[in-house]
């Protein structure tokens, strides 16, 4: 009876000392620790843990303990699928006792249990309140041992202790977590101003983040009255007492405005004043939370600051302003416009504009639309109707798109201005042109002769490529005639003769400048056969040079890399002219997108290895004369035919064919040859070589007799044009040598010529014909 005495007293002891220990403590690990040792003593085993459930029931950890090594403490981990004691007394939700391992049939023992020699247990589940199990309070022995019923109740009585022990430390722990994380997260805002005030308006609690707004630390802050943020203003009146009793009546109260920092700056404020009660709604203090939006506040002031000078700017312009979202609909309508058409900016909205329009522009202005959305630029004239005076006027209308980081675009900006004067006054100066046309025309008149001269070179496609050129130039020297004529007229009808003679003299001088253009025009697309003398190439190219800028225009740079002049070549000139305008013509087709030309001179001998072919010309000096472009260069397979007569490597309708036949024609006729060099890519570079003056006949020889004019005899010649004046003449000459001579108008009358006539030996043929079939076509035929 004495030990059963003995054993309660440990028992109760135990139960005791761990009722105490966990009041003082809040250190679970502590705790679990000490409630196995003071169980170990109560039991006299020296030996207990605690095994904890983790891993959403998957396996067990031992947590605390006492007798057992370092290394199973906070390691050891029991799979709960395995089938031991452990996993069993929690799936039972009982306690389980064996005498001896050794003997036990109903579940296994792991082997550091083993290991440990471990002989006789009991385990008791944990439960925490509620019902949910914790893990379970394991009592282990190295001696056979029997667990009687007091054992196993003092083993129940004692968990059921630890369990709400356990789920009080769990749920502070959890709790201090949960502080410790919003304290982190209140501190790191600090763009954030956090502070508490105590119902009688005093600082009670002042967060780094307000610090870091405001400025004042928490020892300068708290104590002091909420007003000290605010604005002298706002305190005069009483803004900040208002918040404070709004807040109380409403339960908050909304804080948006300017405060004032320690250091006299200002910040705005966005965020709110809140109540706090306790739960029978006594009135604890206030919550203020306020963001920091200082830049956000000015850059919105700045923005409304600018929209105000933007809108100024444009109801001062004198044009009539709108905005599109594109595809022709309109979003706004600047005043101008609605004093201007007396249309309602609400009715100018969308394809609303429209109404202003005169009825015969409407359609082109949409159509400019389409194009705009390719271009990147609407523009268009159009007529809109003036309110005032009741009539239409001519105005010019462009827009730009407003495009996002990304370029796609977000808006049109567009104005239309007033060109009413502009249009009035080019009627005016035509009609002026026709006044004063006979004192222009002593004036202009080498004008005149270069316009009949382009008019009969339009066939050759080398003038056709060169009138695109020098439009431009010609148009300017024509204003510079027309606007000087106009304002002589203008001084002379106010009396004023002297200044008259002054745009007089600036009109002869446009005159002058047009005339030296027209001689370079007449001297170029002059059409004869050939006067061959001693040329100096590189004064012929560099006269050329301002030719060749206005034909290839400006996307393409013009380089020339000329040699010292020494040494002349014979030649036509005009037709030398020809060829290379010819060159650099072909060389600009193929730079669409631009690029550079480069033209040179050299100097070259050949000897017989050079000149291989039968049909080469003599050995000896030559000059080289080179065009050069970086184009996309002519392919192999093409490069063989590029000087057949009709071949073009151009698109239908872009070429003849003839350009380059006709180069090489002239060269071997001067006695030269002609070489062309391409690569993919690259670019492609035509050589001519003409032989060196110095090399030809001597002026004291004899010249060798002119070769006798070979008759036709038998000869047949198909001759095909639809110009009589052009065609009839050829065929009386032709006959006059001996031919034999089909005529035909165009094509199809050509191919029944062939169908019924004698087979022509050679076919002389226009380029353009008509009736649907080129000259090209019936040389194919």
């Amino acid at each position: 009876m004495m030990a059963d005495h003995a054993g309660t007293m440990k028992r109760q002891q135990a139960l005791a000392d761990f009722g105490e220990l966990a009041l003082r403590s809040q250190d679970l690990d502590k705790i679990l620790t000490e409630a196995c040792r003071l169980v170990g003593e109560a039991l006299g085993t020296a030996r207990a843990k605690v095994l904890e459930i983790q891993h959403a029931g998957q396996q067990l950890l031992v947590r605390a303990g006492v007798g057992w090594d370092a290394g199973i403490i906070g390691h050891m981990r029991l799979p709960m699928a395995e089938h031991s004691s452990e996993t069993f007394a929690i799936k039972a939700g009982a306690p389980v006792i064996t005498q001896d391992i050794s003997k036990e049939g109903r579940f296994g023992v792991p082997p550091f249990m083993k290991a440990a020699g471990v002989v006789a247990l009991v385990n008791v589940p944990i439960f925490l309140p509620g019902g949910r199990a914790y893990g379970l309070l394991e009592v282990d022995d190295t001696e056979p041992r029997h667990f009687g019923d007091d054992d196993v109740q003092f083993l129940r009585t004692y968990t059921s202790i630890l369990g709400p022990v356990i789920d009080r430390l769990l749920i502070a722990r959890a709790l201090r977590s949960t502080e410790e994380r919003f304290r982190l997260t209140v501190e790191a805002a600090l763009d954030y101003a956090i502070l508490l005030i105590d119902p009688q308006d005093r600082i009670t609690d002042w967060l780094p983040g307000a610090e870091a707004v405001f400025g004042w630390t928490a020892a300068e802050a708290v104590g002091q009255p909420s007003a000290i943020i605010f604005t002298p203003e706002d305190r005069e009146s009483r803004q900040d007492k208002w918040e404070a009793e709004t807040a109380r009546r409403e339960g908050a109260a909304p804080d948006v405005r300017w405060h004032i920092r320690k250091d006299g700056r200002r910040v705005f404020i966005e965020g709110f004043t809140r109540a706090l009660r306790d739960p029978d709604g006594t009135l604890l203090g206030f919550l203020k939370i306020g963001q920091d939006v200082t830049e956000r506040r000015r850059a919105e002031e700045q923005l409304r600051e600018s929209e105000r000078r933007q809108r100024a700017l444009i109801e001062a312009l004198p044009q009539l302003i709108w905005r599109s979202a594109g595809g022709g609909e309109w979003t706004w309508a600047g005043p101008q416009w609605v004093t201007y058409t007396g249309l309602p900016a609400e009715v100018s909205l969308g394809w609303g504009w429209l109404e202003a329009l005169h009825p015969e522009d409407r359609q082109a202005a949409s159509d400019a639309w389409a194009k705009a959305d390719l271009t990147g630029l609407f523009q268009a004239d159009y007529r809109i109707h003036h309110a005032g005076p009741g009539r239409y006027v001519c105005f010019q209308t462009r827009a730009v798109p407003v495009r996002d980081e990304g370029g796609r675009i977000i808006e049109w900006v567009g104005a239309s201005t007033d060109i009413e004067d502009q249009v009035q006054a080019r009627e005016v100066l035509a009609r002026g042109r026709d006044e004063l046309g006979a004192l222009v025309a002593a004036r202009t008149a080498e004008l005149m002769v270069a316009e009949e001269s382009l008019r009969q070179a339009q066939k050759m496609e080398a003038v056709g490529q060169l009138t695109g050129g020098i439009a431009h130039d010609f148009n300017n020297m024509l204003q510079g005639v027309s606007g000087s004529v106009g304002m002589a007229r203008r001084q002379i009808g106010q009396g004023n003769a002297d200044r008259a003679v002054r745009y007089l003299d600036a009109a002869q001088g446009a005159v002058e400048r047009a005339a030296g253009l027209t001689r370079r025009l007449l001297a170029f697309a002059r059409r004869q056969r050939l006067e061959t003398k001693p040329v100096d190439a590189d004064g012929l190219v560099a006269g050329m040079a301002d030719l060749i800028h206005r034909t290839v225009g400006p996307g393409i740079a013009v380089e020339l890399r000329l040699r010292d002049g020494a040494g002349m070549v014979q030649c036509d000139a005009n037709e030398l002219e020809n060829a290379l305008l010819n060159l650099c013509i072909n060389a600009r087709d193929a730079m669409p997108e631009g690029g550079r030309l480069a033209i040179g001179t050299d100097e070259v001998s050949l000897t017989k290895e050079d000149l291989r072919r039968s049909d080469d010309p003599v050995p000896g000096e030559y000059v080289v004369i080179s065009v050069r472009d970086g184009g996309a260069g002519i392919p192999p397979e093409l490069l063989e035919r590029v000087l057949e007569p009709f071949f073009t490597t151009k698109p239908q309708g872009q070429g003849t064919g003839l350009g380059l036949s006709q180069v090489y024609g002239f060269v071997r006729q001067s006695g030269g040859l002609m070489r062309i060099e391409s690569t993919l890519g690259q670019g492609t570079t035509v050589r001519l070589l003409l032989p060196l003056h110095r090399h030809l006949q001597a002026a004291d020889e004899p010249a060798a007799a002119p070769a006798p004019e070979r008759t036709g005899q038998a000869a047949t010649v198909l001759l095909v044009d639809d110009e009589n004046a052009a065609r009839r003449p050829v065929a009386d000459r032709l006959r006059e040598l001996g031919y034999t001579v089909l005529e035909a108008r165009d094509g199809p009358e050509a191919l029944r010529v062939l169908a019924s006539s004698t087979q022509p030996d050679l076919l002389v043929t226009d380029v353009g014909l008509p009736n649907g079939m080129n000259g090209r076509q019936v040389a194919e035929a």
